[in-house]
């Protein structure tokens, strides 16, 4: 598991499998509306990144917070946890 301010990133490394993504946001962090925004944020962020570098399952959880981000700063935080997740893949 990997922390930060407003993000936690939990992955299991599953050899020649896909990269899964799961996105859990829980009714603190904002409205239906916030959260939904805020998941297609992740999202888009992880479909970006080259899947090649980690193979398995990866669960990004939001703490209250993390909806209020600017743009540049919530992708400044999954950077930081994409970049752990790459020094913990084998």
């Amino acid at each position: 598991m990997v922390r930060r301010r407003f993000l936690d990133l939990r992955f299991l490394h599953e050899p020649g499998g896909p990269l899964q993504l799961g996105v859990t946001i829980p009714k603190k962090v904002g409205n239906a509306v916030r959260r939904n925004r805020l998941r297609r944020r992740i999202r888009e962020f992880a479909r970006l990144q080259p899947h090649d570098v980690f193979t398995g399952d990866v669960v990004v959880h939001c703490r209250p917070g993390a909806a209020e981000l600017a743009g540049g700063t919530l992708w400044q935080e999954l950077d930081g946890l994409w970049t752990a997740l790459r020094r913990h893949s084998p």
